[in-house]
């Protein structure tokens, strides 16, 4: 299907698939978009997924410092040094000291925007658009490969955890 705001997307009996470009600090970044379309009769993108995107486009710019400022408190206070190696010099390795977004940019890859349905944010967020930005990230081993995940409520962080708190 072709979407006027997203472009080609595929579905795949859960979720319209497809790419959207987005500025990531001064680098435009092919990023998967992810639209979920599995919430009751829901089958198509909506108009609220649509006002979700162009909202949180609008704030992107003026975003982008927090979401990373987010990112690296997270990782300090949550993940940092929460598992790891024996070896004190693997485990140093794991666990880079990242205080900066600078840095933290180093670590981490925005890879993923992800929609949840209309159900979902009219009825779990009681109607507040929601969107969530899914990273990919570079320290400790992941073998589950669940990166980062940051929710917007509202174009405000709410939320910040492994990539699956989108799903």
């Amino acid at each position: 299907m072709t979407d006027q705001v997203f472009g080609e997307l595929d579905f795949d009996g859960f979720y319209w698939n497809g790419h959207i470009n987005l500025d990531f600090f001064g680098e435009e970044r092919q990023l998967n978009l992810i639209v979920d379309s599995s919430f009751g009769e829901q089958t198509e993108v909506s108009e609220l997924q649509h006002e979700a995107y162009h909202s949180f486009l609008e704030k992107w710019p003026g975003l982008q410092e927090a979401v990373m400022q987010k990112v690296i408190r997270y990782y300090n206070e949550e993940e940092r040094f929460a598992y790891g190696p024996d070896d004190p010099k693997e485990f140093a390795a794991w666990w880079p000291e990242i205080e900066t977004v600078e840095e933290m940019c180093k670590w981490v890859t925005l890879e993923t925007v992800a929609l949840p349905s209309d159900g979902i944010m009219r009825n779990v967020y009681d109607g507040k658009r929601c969107l969530y930005l899914l990273f990919s990230r570079d320290w400790a081993e992941d073998p589950n490969n669940n990166g980062v995940g940051i929710q917007l409520l509202d174009e405000e962080i709410a939320g910040i955890g492994y990539q699956s708190i989108a799903f």
